[in-house]
C-alpha cells in the first residue's frame, strides 16, 4: 500500500516525456481533474507553465501553455496539441489555426510585424502559402465575404472567417480595438460551435468550449494578476468552479 502511495504521489508532481521533460504539479489535481504545473527540461531548470483539465496525468480538454516556446491557448489531447489554438510564437503577435496530434495541420493565420501571412501546413510542415486577394471594396476588403475565405473590416475592428451565406462560419478571428480584445472562434453558420478564446488588451485570456452559441463544457481564464480560474458549464449555466 505504501508503494503505491508513493506511486501516485510520484505521479502528481512528475509526468516525464520521452524527452526527458517534465512537470511539476503545484496547484490542484495534475493527475484527474484541474490543476497548474511548471514545465522543466532534462536538467531541471523550469521553462514554462500549464494549466487546464487532465487526464492521467496529461492535458486533456482546454488548457493554457506559455513559456519560452510561447502562449498557446486551445485544447490538448493525451498532452498533444489537437483542435483549434490561438497562439503566440516564433515573434509573431498572434495566430490561429489547427494542430492535430501535436503538429501544425492545414490553414494558419499568422499575425507580423509587416500584415498577415497565410500559410498551409501537413504534418507539421509548411507546404504552401495561401493568401486572399485584395477586393479594395469595403467593407470585404479582402476574399469572399459571402462564400469563402474573407476579411470584412468596420473602422478599424476587422473580422477574418470562411463565410457562408455571409455568416461566420469554420475558423474566425475579430480584431476588435474598439473593444480592446481579439476572438479566436469556430462558427457553424453564424452560431459559435466549439472553441471560443478571447485575449483582452489588459492581458487577461479566457477560452471556453461553446455548443449552439452557449457554454458547454470546460472553461478556462487567466486574470490581469497572471492567476487562472476555472469552471465547467452545461448549456450555458455554471455547474462547476475551480
Amino acid at each position: 500500500m505504501r508503494k503505491l502511495q508513493l506511486l501516485l504521489v510520484l505521479i502528481s508532481f512528475f509526468s516525464f516525456s520521452a524527452l526527458g521533460q517534465s512537470i511539476k504539479c503545484v496547484k490542484g489535481d495534475c493527475e484527474n481533474g484541474y490543476g497548474f504545473a511548471t514545465m522543466h527540461d532534462a536538467s531541471g531548470q523550469e521553462y514554462g507553465y500549464q494549466v487546464g483539465y487532465y487526464k492521467e496525468g496529461k492535458l486533456n480538454g482546454v488548457a493554457n501553455q506559455t513559456g519560452t516556446f510561447g502562449k498557446f491557448w486551445g485544447t490538448f489531447k493525451d498532452g498533444k496539441r489537437h483542435g483549434f489554438f490561438s497562439y503566440e510564437s516564433d515573434g509573431n503577435l498572434y495566430a490561429f489555426g489547427q494542430f492535430i496530434d501535436g503538429k501544425k495541420e492545414g490553414l494558419h493565420v499568422i499575425r507580423t510585424q509587416q500584415g498577415y501571412d497565410y500559410k498551409d501546413y501537413k504534418n507539421d510542415a509548411h507546404v504552401s502559402n495561401s493568401p486572399l486577394p485584395s477586393t479594395a471594396t469595403a467593407p470585404c476588403v479582402l476574399g469572399n465575404c459571402n462564400d469563402g475565405r474573407g476579411v470584412k473590416i468596420n473602422g478599424n475592428d476587422a473580422v477574418y472567417s470562411s463565410w457562408k451565406s455571409g455568416k461566420m462560419n469554420g475558423m474566425t478571428m475579430q480584431f476588435l480595438p474598439s473593444q480592446s480584445k481579439i476572438i479566436f472562434s469556430e462558427y457553424t453558420e453564424g452560431t459559435l460551435n466549439g472553441s471560443h478564446m478571447i485575449w483582452h488588451f489588459d492581458k487577461s485570456a479566457e477560452i471556453m468550449q461553446m455548443k449552439d452559441g452557449q457554454k458547454d463544457g470546460e472553461y478556462l481564464k487567466r486574470k490581469t494578476d497572471s492567476t487562472h480560474e476555472a469552471a465547467i458549464y452545461k448549456a450555458g449555466v455554471l455547474s462547476t468552479s475551480f
